[in-house]
Order: structure tokens, then sequence, then C-alpha cells
């Protein structure tokens, strides 16, 4: 074995390196994952890679990375392999540009042997711009295939390695996606927990009390009752997304309308709602808010066709926590368009009711300072979404209970600008919802009811099913 000199080894042409070696008892191999470790720092493992050539490269490719970062990165690597000379070492290139050198001298097949580089803020910038990283290791011709199998790799390995690289600054970028994730959720909050203003014109006014459960959400929803002139309703929601991120969301409501006619209402409402969202890496984001504006409801001729619809503007107080790091705050404005027309077919032994709804939501976050000097972009979403459907209700032979149920295609879009548009839109395009229940009624106002449902049907990363209580009273 060789005494190591540092004047043999090869220079690398952008980072700085430092090294430890130590014994352990082994290396785990990790899936990619992303966590917070510091204010600002996200970490992101570096899965086991291995060669079985001699002097033959490896490597592995990380996506969805936070695509800024105002500091430096830390890649820390254990190492297996054929390293017992000081000239048997890895070259460790970003996207084809390299880093540093891997060089745990002295040891052959030995496990648990470490090694950090440090990668500068600007090598680093350029690189993750993209959001992808590109990892190879890249080792000199005299490491040999003749170390066993390790860790479930093949044997005749010349190395195994797998890691971490740390990011020391994420900055405005990152931010700017969680604001934009924060936002996307909200407005499809906004739209799910509006008020039915039909209820005034179609004879289905009346007090409810409605609770849902869902996976991995929920939701609680009181409106007060009667056609007017003034009504009032509260909804709350709580939601937890694949990726990790929970959700809770509360949004009350009051308006007051004339009538024109019996079958056509004018008013205008406010409302007044709060959206907290926990990402899974530490991070929080809070925004309370209001919309004004007007609203309509009418029954089209004589037939049993009824249209509604609303058109709210408003302005968003809002805050970002960053993990371990200072809360800052940012304002924001939106917009709310809601259009929805249904009708009502009696068939020979049950009712259908064909429904079109649409929505579409704009909400702009204002660009802002943070807490650490770091400019953050102003950011647009909008959000559209068009339902077709076909409810029905059959009486069952007391007349005192209804069968009821529904089918509904939903479409979706999301668009976005800036950071917005790499993390939202994960839900565009077609999904399906079922819904089957019972509802009794007492003759005398009382409507009780119960009903189940699967949503996101045809889409594998939204998927919910559930039961939903309802209550209505007509005072």
């Amino acid at each position: 074995m060789k005494i190591f000199d540092k004047a043999s080894r090869p220079g690398f042409t952008r980072g700085v390196q430092a090294t430890k070696i130590s014994k352990k008892l082994g290396m785990l191999a990790a899936p990619l994952l992303l966590a917070a470790t510091a204010a600002h720092a996200q970490s992101v493992s570096i899965p086991q890679v291995h060669s079985t050539v001699t002097g033959g490269s490896a490597s592995t490719t990380l996506t969805g990375l936070p695509t800024g970062t105002n500091g430096d990165a830390t890649i820390d690597l254990s190492l297996y392999g054929d390293f017992g000379y000081g000239t048997e070492m890895l070259t460790v290139l970003l996207d084809g540009v390299s880093v540093g050198v891997a060089a745990p001298t002295g040891l052959d097949c030995v496990s648990g042997l470490t090694q950090i580089l440090i990668v500068d803020q600007a090598t680093l910038a350029p690189l993750i711009a993209d959001g992808q990283l590109e990892i190879t290791f890249q080792p000199t011709s005299n490491v040999d295939n003749f170390c066993g199998s390790y860790n479930g790799s093949p044997s005749n390995v010349s190395f195994v390695v797998s890691g971490t690289i740390t990011y020391d600054g994420v900055t405005g970028t990152a931010a700017e996606e969680q604001i934009a994730s924060f936002m996307e959720n909200r407005a499809r909050a906004l739209v799910q927990n509006q008020p039915d203003v039909a209820r005034f014109v179609d004879g289905r006014a009346g007090g409810r009390l409605n609770a849902d459960v869902t996976q991995g959400a929920g939701s609680i929803d009181f409106a007060s009752a009667g056609r007017g002139p003034v009504w009032a309703t509260l909804t709350g929601s709580a939601t937890k997304f694949e990726e990790g991120n929970d959700q809770s969301y509360f949004l009350g409501a009051a308006g007051t309308h004339l009538s024109f006619g019996e079958n056509t209402i004018v008013g205008a409402m406010l409302q007044l709602d709060l959206a907290e969202q926990d990402f899974a890496n530490g991070d929080k984001a809070e925004g309370r808010g209001w919309l004004v504006g007007p609203y309509f409801a009418t029954q089209i001729s004589e037939h049993p066709l009824f249209l509604d619809g609303r058109l709210l503007y408003g302005k968003t107080d809002n805050e970002f926590t960053p993990d371990g790091d200072a809360t800052d705050s940012f304002d924001g404005e939106r917009w709310l368009a809601t259009l929805n027309l249904q009708g009502r077919v009696e068939m020979e032994h049950f009712t259908m009711f064909p429904i079109i709804s649409a929505s579409h939501v704009r909400d702009t976050q204002d660009a802002y300072t943070d807490s650490d000097s770091v400019d953050i972009d102003s950011q647009d979403i909008e959000q559209t979404e068009v339902a077709l459907g076909v409810d029905f209700e059959k009486p069952m032979l007391s007349h005192d209970l209804v069968l009821v149920g529904g089918l509904s295609g939903i479409w979706s879009d999301t668009d976005g600008d800036a950071a917005s548009s790499s993390v939202i839109g994960n839900y565009n395009g077609w999904r399906g919802r079922i819904d089957a229940g019972l509802n009794y009624s007492n003759g005398a106002g009382l409507i009780a009811g119960m009903n189940v449902f699967v949503d996101g049907l045809g889409e594998d990363d939204l998927e919910s099913y559930g039961l939903s209580l309802a209550l209505d009273y007509q005072f």
C-alpha cells in the first residue's frame, strides 16, 4: 500500500474538497428524498450506484430539485471499493462539470468510508436551474472490479457509492414554488366551499348541516335557511395531499338579494376565508382574505332549468415561514367567477338533474423581500374547472325515503407563471366522481341525507372517498 501524496491527486476544476474517513458497519442506499436540514436548506439523497467494470463510471439523475440557491452545496458520500492506493479515486461530476475528487486512500473493499465535497454557489447555481442534476462518478483506470457484493450490489464491483447533496442556501425560487403550491390548493378549496345560491329559486332552500369525511380530507358546512333576503354560510375543510402536505381551509359568507318576480334574484355577497398549509419539509404558508361582488340565480322561462353565477374580487394577506426561519408577509389579490346550469327531467320511475358548472380563479402574489434580503418575485396562477354530470333521485315505496346518486366528469386546468409553472397543474385533465345516498323527508320542511362518494377516478395522483351527512330544514 502506497503512502498517499496530495501532489499526486488530480486537481478538480471547480469546488473545494474536504476529506474525512471513518469505518462503519455499512452504508444505506437511500431513495430520492427532499427534506429540510436548516434554515433555507434542502437535502437530497443520492441513490446508490455502482460499477462492475474496471475504470467504468456510474451516474444517476436527481429531479424535482429546488432551482435556486445563494449558498454553497455539501456533497456527503459513502463509498466502498478498490481504493487501496493513492492513485485510486473517483472524480465527481455534476452535469459534466468536475466538482472534486473522492479519494479514501489505503482501504480496499472496506465499507463505511465517507467523503465530503463542497461545491461553491457560483458553480452550483447554473447547474440546478432546470431542477435536475446528473451526478457522475468517474474512477481512475486502476480502480479494479475485484471487490465482493455490497449492500445489494452485484459481485466483482469496482466501487459502490451513495450519499446526499445539501444546498446551504436555497432561496427565492424555492419559496416561490412553495407559495405557488399553496395558492393552487387554496384556489381549489375556494371553489369547493362556495355557497349555493340556486337554492333560493329552485325550491330547495333550507338550513343545512353537512359533514364530510374523505381519505385525508374532511369538511363541515352550516347554512342558514329561507329564501332570503339575508343569508349566511360557514364551511371548513381539512385535506392531506399525497406529497405529505396538509391544508386546512375555512370560508364564511353572507349576502342579501332582491327578488324580481318569483324566480329571479340579484344580490351581493361578502366572503372571508382562512387557509393554512403545512409542507412536508417543515415550511408553512397561511393566508387570510376577503372577496365581495354580485350574484344572481334565476329559473329560465317556465322550464325546470336554473342558472346561477357570481363574480367576486378580493385581497389576501399572507405569510410564509421557511422551516426554522423567520416569518415573511406578502399581499395578493384574487378574482372568482362561477356559472352553474342545472335542469330537471321527470322520468317514469325517477328524476334526473343534468348539471353543467364552470369556475375560474385568478390568484396573484405580490413581490416582496424576505427576512434574509432575498427578493421573491410576484406570480399568478389561474385555475379553471368544468364539471359535467347528472344526478338522480328515486322515491322509495314509503315516499319518505328517496334514493339519490350522481355521476360527473370534472375537467381541470391550472396555469402559472414564474416559479409556479414548475410545481402546479399536477391534477390537470379529466377525473370522475360517483355519488350515492339516501334522503329522508318528514313532510314538514325537514330533510336528512346520507351520501357516499368516490372522487378522482381516472387520476392517479388525486383520489378521495368518503361519507357525507346532510340536514336541511326550511324555516
